[in-house]
């Protein structure tokens, strides 16, 4: 079963219509009805490689659009901009090895993270990262996540959506 039908389908056409934003709550929407996954949020890479910036998220109070990183040598940027694969936290230890503030989203009721690059035309142009319950990234859920992806990835396509 797919993830994608007709009326998904119809809501993802009249969301790129409308923009980014827009399409930052279908997506989300999207992510958050798979089992397990309580936060989405979509993170841009600035066109000059120096950080990244929140776009959208489904959940703003806690992690608000704006955010700035900087793409160091820290694991986390290591594992999406170097190996350009997913980070795949499915407990609390495995998300320590990759995210400094994994502290935080303990106390926040998380238990699980999963990042995944989102590369065009060979740049990693973005991340599409999502929290949850510890175990929940499972074979069958990650499938699921991966037929999301090439639709997530429009939204690192708008014109300007990269700039900070």
């Amino acid at each position: 079963m797919t993830v994608l039908n007709p009326a998904i389908a119809a809501k993802l056409s009249e969301a790129l219509a409308a923009g980014p934003q827009a399409l930052f709550v279908v997506l989300s929407e999207l992510l958050t009805i798979i089992p397990g996954i309580r936060t989405a949020t979509f993170i841009a890479t600035a066109p000059d490689h120096s950080v990244t910036h929140r776009i959208g998220t489904s959940n703003p109070v806690d992690f608000p659009v704006g955010n700035v990183d900087p793409i160091d040598d820290g694991a986390w940027n290591r594992r999406i901009f170097g190996d350009r694969q997913p980070v795949i936290g499915n407990d609390v230890p495995g998300m320590a090895a990759f995210i400094p503030e994994t502290d935080q989203l303990v106390a926040m009721g998380y238990g699980a993270t999963s990042c995944f690059p989102v590369i065009i035309a060979g740049e990693v142009r973005g991340v599409v990262a999502l929290l949850g319950d510890a175990g929940i990234f499972t074979p069958a859920i990650l499938a699921e996540i991966n037929t999301l992806l090439p639709i997530a990835a429009l939204i690192f396509t708008f014109e300007g959506i990269s700039e900070r």
